[in-house]
C-alpha cells in the first residue's frame, strides 16, 4: 500500500495544480524532517514546489514506481527501501554504484537515475567547519551503511582509515571492498575492543548513542586521548553521551545534523540543476536546528 502521512508538513503546504511534487519514500515515515526541510528551502526559492513523505511497505515499492514516475519530479529514499529501489532505476550515479545504496532520485523524461548524496553531505559538514584532513590517522567505528560511505570519501581524500567494529569479520570485509573500490592501501580493520589510542578524528558511525543506547558510549574514553575532533553520525539527541565526554576533554565535536542537512541540499542541487544561494543554505541551516531544538 502507498501511503501519503499527514501532520504539519504537508498541511502547512500549499499545493496547486501546477505545483511540482517532491517525496521521501519509506516505512515508517512519519518521523521524517525532510518534508520540513525542503519545504523550508522552497518557500525561501519562492518556487511553486512542494516536499511530502510517502510511506510505501516494502511489498509495494514495485507497485509504487509508476505512481512516482508519472506524479513527481524527484524522490528521497529512506528505509528500508535504499538497497532495492536500485532494482527499479534506468541509471545510477557513481557514488550510488559505490555505495550500493541510492538516497535520492531524479525524475526526467520518464527515466529514474539514482544518486547517493550521503558522502557528499558529510564532506561538505567537514568543509563548514575548515576541518583539514591532510596526514590525519582516522578512527571509524562501525561497518554498516553509514560506515561505508564515510570511508569512501575519507580514502579518496589519502586519509590513513582504520575500521573498528565488534563483528571483526564484517569490519575486514569491508575494508576489503574499500580497499578495491577505492584502490587505497591505507584502510584496515580491527575488533572495537582492540582499539589503542593515538587518532586524530573520531568517528561513530554505530547506533550508540541513540535511544535505546543513550548512555553508552561506542568506544573507551580513553580513546579519545589526543584527538582533535569526535564526529558523531547521530544528530538525535543533540549530545550523545560520546560527544559530551570529549567536549569536556575540550576536543572539537560534531553531531550527525550537518551530514543531514547537506546531503539534503546536494539532493535540491541534483533536482533543480542548480547551486542553491549561501543565503539560503545559511537560513534554512538556522531554522532546522531551532525546529529540532523544539521538536525534543
Amino acid at each position: 500500500m502507498v501511503e501519503g502521512t499527514g501532520g504539519r508538513n504537508v498541511i502547512n503546504t500549499k499545493i496547486k495544480g501546477s505545483t511540482c511534487l517532491y517525496a521521501v519514500i519509506g516505512d515508517p515515515i512519519s518521523h521524517s524532517i525532510s518534508p520540513e526541510l525542503h519545504n523550508q528551502i522552497f518557500e525561501r526559492m519562492g518556487v511553486n514546489k512542494a516536499y511530502i513523505p510517502i510511506r510505501i511497505r516494502p511489498q509495494d515499492l514495485q507497485n509504487g514506481i509508476p505512481l512516482l514516475r508519472d506524479n513527481i519530479k524527484g524522490f528521497n529514499v529512506t528505509i528500508p527501501h535504499k538497497q532495492e529501489i536500485m532494482k527499479y532505476l534506468d541509471d545510477l550515479d557513481e557514488r550510488a554504484r559505490a555505495y550500493g545504496a541510492v538516497n535520492t532520485v531524479k525524475i526526467e523524461d520518464g527515466k529514474l537515475k539514482g544518486y547517493n548524496t550521503d558522502g557528499l553531505g558529510f564532506m561538505m559538514s567537514l568543509e563548514r567547519e575548515n576541518i583539514d584532513l591532510e596526514h590525519k590517522r582516522i578512527l571509524l567505528a562501525g561497518a554498516g551503511g553509514s560506515a561505508r560511505v564515510v570511508a569512501y570519501e575519507l580514502l579518496h581524500k589519502g586519509c590513513s582509515l582504520t575500521i573498528a567494529n565488534r563483528s571483526e569479520k564484517r569490519g575486514q570485509q569491508l575494508a576489503a571492498e574499500l580497499e578495491k573500490s577505492t584502490g587505497s592501501g591505507k584502510v584496515k580493520s580491527c575488533r572495537i575492543e582492540d582499539i589503542q589510542p593515538g587518532y586524530d578524528i573520531i568517528i561513530n558511525a554505530t547506533p550508540v548513542g541513540m535511544h535505546p543506547f543513550i548512555d553508552e558510549m561506542p568506544i573507551k574514553e580513553e580513546l579519545l586521548e589526543g584527538a582533535s575532533l569526535v564526529y558523531d553520525l547521530v544528530y538525535n539527541p543533540d549530545q550523545t553521551k560520546l560527544l559530551r565526554t570529549a567536549a569536556e576533554k575540550r576536543i572539537k565535536t560534531i553531531n550527525g545534523f550537518p551530514m543531514l542537512f547537506y546531503q539534503a541540499i546536494k539532493a535540491q542541487e541534483i533536482w533543480l540543476g542548480e547551486t542553491l544561494r549561501d543565503d539560503i543554505t545559511d537560513g534554512v541551516f538556522i531554522e532546522m536546528k531551532e525546529y529540532l531544538l523544539k521538536k525534543r
